[in-house]
């Protein structure tokens, strides 16, 4: 799928990141790619070091793989053309999962991809520790259940901290995004909490904007995420109410799919902002 060693040599040299955060490493990310064939990939993110994450990439894409992107602090994704013989390929690294997954979309579609996907994508935590080892988000156009760390899921006995407010990233399975905000305002005890969920979005060119109802509910490691009466804050026209499935990664991440009653389906991921 992919040809041109220089072409992987140079992207590599630009695309190596290394952040850090006072006396703190962020957690690291990396895609390995298979250097003869193509066809073969690994990805990783949220690893303590570097060193682990380049690991994890090149143990999942085997023999003849290399490293052609490291990041650290933030998001990566890698997108590949599924039209037949073809050799278009894209990744890229951004602050939220959808504009990440957005700019590999993009190159890949710059390269001459018409049937683009996106393949793998993972967001780092910012401050790592060994045990949060990252489990990378494969083929996340298609709706699907998302692997899991579970070595980073708090103790459901101890309660988990939901209150506060929340970054909301979507992409749906045709790489449509919105963006946005849940503000958890109030807890209603036995792991029932109400909030307000605002979205950002284009739609025919137009930016709208969208405020529900939030109905949040922990059960373990499942957080449920039920919007009701949406109101346009920008913006008109019919709006489907959200409703969120996700999985606790960690204190701080959480990550799933849209189940809305139109059945669009798609990635959630929400982060503590």
């Amino acid at each position: 799928m992919i040809s041109g060693m220089k072409a992987l040599v140079a992207r590599f040299a630009v695309g190596v990141l290394f952040v850090f955060a006072g006396s703190h490493a962020m957690a690291a990310g990396s895609l390995a790619i298979d250097t003869l064939q193509g066809e073969k990939y690994g990805f990783s993110f949220n690893h303590p070091s570097s060193e682990l994450a380049d690991q994890r990439s090149t143990r999942e894409c085997g023999p003849d793989c290399s490293i052609v992107l490291r990041f650290a602090g933030e998001c990566g994704a890698y997108a590949a053309d599924q039209a037949k013989g073809s050799n278009a390929y894209g990744w890229g690294t951004g602050t939220t999962s959808s504009n990440t997954q957005a700019r590999a979309m993009s190159e890949c579609r710059a390269k001459g991809g018409s049937s683009c996907k996106v393949r793998a994508w993972g967001c780092d935590a910012i401050k790592a520790s060994a045990a949060t080892q990252g489990t990378p988000q494969f083929d996340q156009a298609r709706p699907q259940a998302l692997p899991q760390n579970n070595n980073s899921k708090p103790s459901a006995a101890g309660g988990f901290p939901m209150m506060g407010e929340w970054l909301v990233d979507y992409v749906s399975p045709t790489g449509y995004t919105a963006n946005g905000t849940l503000r958890v305002s109030q807890n209603l005890g036995n792991g029932s909490f109400q909030g307000t969920l605002v979205l950002g979005f284009v739609n025919g060119g137009e930016s709208k904007r969208v405020q529900q109802d939030a109905a949040i509910s922990v059960r373990g490691n499942t957080v449920t995420v039920n919007g009701s009466n949406p109101v346009y804050l920008l913006g008109n026209g019919k709006y489907n109410a959200d409703n969120y499935t996700v999985t606790i990664g960690s204190q701080n991440l959480l990550r799933g799919e849209n189940s809305d009653s139109k059945g669009v389906g798609g990635a959630v991921v929400i982060s503590r902002k």
